[in-house]
């Protein structure tokens, strides 16, 4: 679950909801959140702008609750096609695919060209003896970034993130 705009969301008639989301989605994706209207999102959603206030306190919130169920959406389809005992290095090929192939491709590459600063990182405890998986998050999701701002650099990246996770686990 994410803050209040999605418990309030979820209330909402599935249809109602989905044209919401349909409609952050194309905002969003055509759009920096510095550049996003609330006027094309009511629009194009079919609601009031007093509705709008109502699911979200103001745009950037709006965009953080459209991330967080991109984000569920592709996970989820990697959880689903899981075979186990796949490295590191599938998990992150399987997670590039999978957004290359969704609806939110083109949302990704925003949010790591514009928008990432409206999303709060996950700062990871700071674990003893951890530091080998710290390295490893870290490079694979430096790879994922890099891979969907420069899709033609994808295998490159990939084949560079195999070698480095090598020489860490020597």
């Amino acid at each position: 679950g994410g803050g209040v705009a999605s418990d309030v969301l979820q209330k909402l008639k599935p249809d109602k909801r989905t044209a919401i989301e349909e409609s952050l989605l194309l905002e969003f994706t055509h759009h920096p959140v510095t550049e996003a209207q609330v006027a094309r999102i009511v629009k194009g959603a079919g609601i009031s702008r007093g509705a709008f206030y109502n699911y979200f306190k103001d745009v950037p919130d709006a965009y953080r609750y459209l991330y967080q169920i991109a984000i569920q959406d592709i996970h989820q389809a990697i959880r689903q096609n899981e075979r186990r005992g796949e490295n590191l290095v599938d998990e992150a090929r399987q997670f590039i695919k999978n957004t290359q192939n969704s609806k939110y491709y083109e949302l990704f590459q925003m949010h790591y060209h514009y928008n990432e600063v409206y999303v709060t990182r996950l700062v990871a405890p700071l674990e003893p003896h951890a530091e080998i998986q710290w390295a490893e998050m870290t490079l694979i999701h430096d790879t994922i970034r890099c891979a969907l701002i420069e899709p033609g650099t994808t295998d490159a990246r990939l084949h560079q993130l195999e070698k480095v996770l090598k020489i860490l686990e020597e």
